[in-house]
């Protein structure tokens, strides 16, 4: 799966840039857009990263990264005791 990084130095360059690119994206038959990730930023401005399919692409691999953050009462739980 191919990633589009959008980097600027300049502030509000990269949010108005995507705010034009990705609606044209998703709306072209031939790709399919992820949505966008920000990155860690080193300085000013703002570096953003999307995923980019070809729609008639076989074999299509997806994956899936959560965004929200397991409470303890849903973390795994080791046994106790010993073996």
């Amino acid at each position: 799966m191919a990633q589009v990084r959008v980097m600027s130095d300049d502030d509000g360059e990269v949010p108005a840039l995507l705010e034009a690119l990705m609606p044209l994206l998703r709306a072209h038959p031939a790709f399919v857009a992820s949505g966008t990730r920000p990155l860690g930023k080193r300085g000013t401005g703002d570096r953003v990263v999307f995923e980019l399919l070809l729609a008639d692409q076989d074999h299509h691999q997806v994956t899936v990264e959560r965004t929200d953050r397991p409470t303890r009462e849903h973390a795994p739980r080791l046994p106790r005791g010993g073996v």
